[in-house]
């Protein structure tokens, strides 16, 4: 990652890093408000296409649909294109949970 970041900086000329240095050194607002912009974006990339099935999702259909799961630390979200392709993720992820307590149970009982 730093790696990254260093070929970023080389991108730019004098002036842009003048300019961040002086956001820098002002709080850094105009840094934070392109942040926050970017990781917005990101966010929408997972509504591109459906979970399940890789078909694209067309924004203006009222049968897509998104789920949003996970700990409160770590939200994962997944978007879909009807209630087949929800059904089908929601019993695929039912059956990783039941077989991780299989799993659990078993290596319990290893130690017992």
């Amino acid at each position: 990652m730093s790696r990254r970041f260093e070929d970023v900086m080389d991108i730019l000329d004098y002036n842009e890093l003048m300019r961040f240095k002086n956001d820098l050194d002002s709080g850094a607002i105009t840094l934070k408000k392109l942040l926050e912009e970017k990781i917005k974006n990101k966010l929408k990339e997972h509504e591109k296409v459906c979970a399940t099935c890789s078909s694209e999702l067309n924004f203006y259909k009222t049968n897509n649909y998104t789920l949003i799961f996970g700990p409160d630390d770590f939200k994962k979200k997944a978007s879909f294109c009807g209630l087949d392709c929800l059904e089908y993720f929601l019993i695929k992820l039912k059956n990783m949970k039941i077989k991780q307590k299989e799993d659990n149970v078993s290596n319990m009982d290893r130690y017992l």
